[in-house]
């Protein structure tokens, strides 16, 4: 099961064979924002289309142009994601000219519409530089198969918890990076588990 020292563990390991990432693929707070919400429910390569569409549009235009929900189209569920979008968008436009930082930043996304659990804290960490970890389906993936867990989205605020506890922001953007990475390359649905260094350490195989 998880503990600070096999998580730690997990961590160098991980950045040891990938290096640092310095990721979420985005240019900008706002590229953030807007992948997080585009990638509810469909994949990333669908994701990119959107993403490209919208480069070099400015605020304004994502909140009061109707234009914005064809150049989404690629994301899926267009009409939906352009109203989720809107307003997290105008969130930030707010955060932006009140150059203030809100006591709750994450509470605050959460009460957006369209904002769920993970959108919101991969929005506060890579955007807005907040302390915590957006626990996705490659965590659970990884988790469960490296600490021998059980993990399932009803332990959401229970890992994330333990992973914010642990790390600092810097170190958390780096770990949800690393994790996404392996869990791609190596860590997949079908594992090749024969190819990844983790082997000797991971649950699964012990």
């Amino acid at each position: 099961m998880i503990s600070s020292g096999s998580v730690t563990s997990l961590f160098k390991d991980l950045i040891g064979k990938y290096g640092p990432q310095y990721w979420w693929p985005a240019e900008s707070p706002l590229e953030v924002i807007e992948g997080a919400i585009l990638a509810q429910n469909t994949s990333w390569k669908n994701v990119e289309k959107a993403m490209k569409n919208l480069k070099g549009k400015e605020i304004r235009d994502i909140v009061y142009s109707d234009v914005i929900e064809e150049l989404i189209r690629p994301a899926g569920f267009h009409s939906r994601k352009k109203k989720y979008l809107r307003e997290a968008v105008g969130y930030f436009y707010l955060r932006i000219e009140n150059l203030s930082l809100p006591h709750d930043t994450r509470g605050d996304l959460l009460s957006l519409n369209g904002v769920g659990t993970e959108s919101a804290d991969a929005i506060a960490l890579y955007a807005f530089h907040q302390r915590t970890f957006p626990v996705d389906v490659y965590t659970l993936r990884l988790f469960n198969r490296y600490f021998g867990g059980d993990y399932t989205l009803r332990d959401y605020e229970d890992l994330r918890t333990i992973m914010s506890g642990l790390f600092n922001q810097e170190q958390l953007m780096e770990l949800h990076s690393l994790i996404d990475e392996h869990c791609k390359q190596i860590c997949r649905k079908v594992p090749s588990c024969d190819e990844c260094f983790l082997n000797k350490k991971c649950a699964r195989n012990i």
